[in-house]
């Protein structure tokens, strides 16, 4: 496929991609799109989870949903601060793809990483015309704002791919609990029910041009 056919999905750590729109990727792969996962940063706790063992559960998964890359900016957890220096690292990073799609967090997370994320990857992305934010707010993620869900894929046909690439993160099996899984396919059925199809994930739009 020609470059115009690349999409970019930005997560600020390993598993948020999965967690928002795991389903979408794989459908996304299948359809001949070349998915290019970009991580911003690797957790390091050495007690529960390590930055490499992230790292190797993180290629895992991209591997299960036909990512075609996965690159990890590797940054400390002091560089994801919002300004020029990492607006232009973000803005390498697309003019190295020349995406047609790009994806990224939802901004009204409780996340601070993920809400810097986007504040970056939305001022990198001011010169393309489809720029799309996921849900992450499992687990945990309580915030005063509201997701506006505003298109959505449905992953029925994906979703299995979506929980074998989660069960890649045994770290966050361990750390999120055994209900972890259960409660993002929970959320995959609510909104699969909104668009009267069995599972979805529902984005909101920050640009879209059509026709």
């Amino acid at each position: 496929m020609s470059k115009n056919n690349s999409i970019l999905v930005f997560g600020a750590h390993p598993d948020d991609i999965e967690i928002g729109m795991g389903g979408t990727v794989s459908k996304l792969a299948g359809l001949g799109y070349d998915v290019n996962m970009i991580i911003a940063t690797l957790p390091n706790f050495v007690k529960t989870d390590t930055k490499e063992q992230r790292r190797t559960e993180a290629i895992l998964s991209a591997k299960v949903l036909g990512s075609k890359t996965t690159e990890f900016l590797d940054l400390s957890p002091d560089e994801i601060v919002f300004g020029r220096k990492f607006v232009t690292k973000i803005d390498e990073i697309i003019n190295k793809y020349k995406p047609e799609t790009v994806f990224t967090q939802w901004i009204g997370d409780s996340h601070q990483d993920h809400q810097i994320l986007t504040k970056a990857v939305t001022a990198a992305s001011r010169d393309l015309n489809n720029v799309f934010m996921y849900e992450t707010t499992i687990p945990g993620g309580l915030t005063e704002n509201a997701f506006r869900p505003q298109l959505y894929v449905d992953i029925s046909e994906t979703l299995e791919k979506k929980t074998n690439a989660l069960s890649c993160f045994d770290s966050q099996k361990i750390r999120c609990g055994h209900l972890w899984i259960d409660a993002i396919v929970g959320r995959c059925s609510y909104r699969g029910y909104q668009i009267n199809t069995k599972y979805a994930e529902a984005f909101e739009i920050i640009k879209v041009t059509k026709w």
